[in-house]
């Protein structure tokens, strides 16, 4: 085998990379390019059993620092990343690694390190690689949506929901059914045709104007 890959061996037993780099006597830098160009991380959830139910926040703490590893992030930004993904809110991604922050300052703080080049590209990778098998269930996902777009002008975890919510929601079950099971499909289904008979009737309503001529 060839170095790298003895190298890959000692990861997936839990070996931290700056141990490996010493083991076989190189640099964290060159265990780190080892990491992205045969895709260790991935190959790596691959072989574990992966738990598909959310994350509390000491498991995504886990994660972060598994993940930093091979990235240019720090583990603050890097838990933002997954706390993003997780609760689809930039603030709240904020808070969970800053609870003692204000609010208003959480929220400033939040839009700075959402804009940075290199958390959108972090949150781009994590959402192709992570998103359905570490964060979040994809049935979870589909069902968050299902339970907005059934809501009209109603209170949603202390949210309200609009009707414009609602059917950016179906849009979105729309172009992601691959990720629901049959009972949620069936739900979506449902939910079309109660849009396209509102719909038809509002199409049927007769405007009849009372004003004196």
């Amino acid at each position: 085998m060839e170095k790298h890959e003895l190298a890959f061996e000692d990861y997936k037993n839990g070996m931290k990379q700056k141990e490996i780099a010493k083991k076989y006597n190189t640099t964290i830098n060159t265990v780190k390019s080892w990491s992205r160009r045969y895709e260790w991380s991935k190959k790596k959830k691959k072989c574990a059993h992966q738990n598909k139910s959310v994350h509390t926040k000491k498991e995504c703490k886990k994660i972060a620092e598994e993940i930093v590893e091979t990235s240019e992030l720090d583990e603050e930004h890097q838990l933002f990343c997954i706390y993003y993904l997780k609760y689809h809110n930039k603030v709240k991604a904020y808070l969970k690694i800053k609870p003692k922050a204000k609010y208003n300052s959480a929220c400033v703080m939040a839009s700075r390190w959402f804009k940075k080049p290199e958390i959108q590209e972090e949150i781009k990778r994590l959402k192709q690689e992570l998103y359905t098998d570490i964060l979040l269930d994809p049935n979870d996902i589909v069902q968050r949506y299902i339970d907005i777009a059934f809501l009209d002008s109603d209170e949603l975890d202390g949210k309200a929901i609009k009707m414009s919510d609602s059917l950016r929601a179906l849009e979105w079950l729309s172009s992601h059914l691959n990720m629901a099971n049959e009972e949620q499909k069936l739900k979506i289904e449902l939910l079309k045709k109660q849009l396209n008979t509102n719909d038809q009737e509002d199409d049927g309503v007769e405007i009849i104007n009372d004003a004196p001529i």
